[in-house]
């Protein structure tokens, strides 16, 4: 006992009685450092080895033991337990309860496989890593001052920062409106920020204010996918339709089409509303190629096309009648002369 004591001394893994029969348990945290599984927690809930020693333990019996896992069913702690029951045959005569530990450390790996997915070993992998990183100093980028992990936070890149850096790195880059810059400050390093990163650094006001300047941005940069309400005071934003992409429906319900910024008018081409100012833009379209495409999608065509023509033969005859008229001088009305 005075060994298991000592190699366990001022942690709570290891407790006993001292009346006889001496019993206790043991808390044993398996080893996952070998693991190949990238989605393997790092630290798994303890094994707890209860044993009862009986007077002749260790020369002559072995001791009683049970096992008790939240994460190992009953027929993988029966397993267990004969694997146990080997080492008492082979080391038999000697204590063995630091080999019965050091199996449950190093010697699960199979038995670890798919427990990934478990509620309790997620929530105790989680608290163990924040335990351990809390018990660590580091390097902080932004000051360039040795931290405790307690004052640190650790980026989806694994690069570490002091939180008060961030805080007050982020906060600026926010308050500035500059979103797209809020990313991880370490040197060359292009990893995005997750919420919940945002999450714990940031007040809730500074997180609202990125998710808004987040969305405008996105919304901003990729107009063949979104676009902006045109009604007044709405200020939201909707998805444009994947199988007509002129059409546009916001989140407050309003169907809009994303050429004319009015009312959806269906399979309508969109109405013109200064046809002089548009066969001009048209023109200049046909010249260079630049907006075409988008011109004849908004107003069609067929319709641009006798638009044009309709134009061109308005001029010519503009011209003709300038050619061989003349404006009355009495009334302004063109004429032409009859005879004389």
């Amino acid at each position: 006992m005075e060994a298991l004591a000592a190699i366990y001394a001022d942690t709570p893994a290891f407790t006993f009685t001292d009346t006889k029969p001496i019993s206790g348990s043991i808390a044993v945290e398996v080893d996952t450092s070998d693991a190949t599984d990238s989605a393997q927690p790092k630290y798994l809930p303890p094994i707890y080895l209860h044993f009862v020693l009986p007077a002749l333990y260790p020369l002559v019996d072995a001791p009683r033991i049970s096992l008790e896992c939240s994460w190992l069913s009953a027929e993988s702690l029966a397993m267990i337990e004969k694997q146990l029951g080997e080492i008492w045959r082979v080391e038999g005569g000697m204590c063995v309860l630091d080999s019965y530990a050091n199996h449950l450390r190093h010697e699960l790996g199979s038995f670890t496989i798919g427990v990934s997915s478990l509620p309790e070993v997620t929530a105790y992998n989680e608290r163990r890593v924040e335990e351990v990183f809390g018990m660590q100093t580091f390097l902080c980028m932004i000051c360039m001052e040795r931290q405790s992990g307690r004052h640190c936070v650790e980026l989806g890149c694994t690069h570490v920062h002091c939180v008060q850096c961030l805080r007050e790195y982020w906060g600026m880059l926010i308050d500035e409106g500059s979103v797209w810059m809020v990313r991880c400050p370490h040197p060359g390093c292009p990893q995005p920020i997750t919420e919940d990163e945002m999450g714990r650094v940031l007040d809730r006001e500074r997180v609202r204010r990125y998710g808004e300047l987040s969305e405008q941005r996105r919304v901003d940069m990729d107009s063949t996918h979104f676009a902006w309400c045109p009604r007044e005071g709405c200020g939201r934003w909707g998805a444009r339709d994947k199988l007509n992409d002129k059409l546009c429906i916001c989140s407050c319900g309003y169907a809009f089409c994303v050429c004319c910024r009015r009312v959806w008018h269906g399979t309508s081409f969109c109405a013109i509303d200064s046809r002089m100012q548009v066969l001009e833009e048209y023109r200049r379209a046909l010249e260079d190629g630049i907006g075409l495409e988008a011109m004849q999608k908004r107003y069609g065509k067929a319709v641009l096309e006798s638009m044009l023509e309709r134009e061109e033969k308005e001029s010519e005859s503009l011209r003709f009648i300038e050619t061989v008229t003349r404006a009355c001088p009495t009334c302004g009305v063109r004429i032409v002369k009859a005879y004389g």
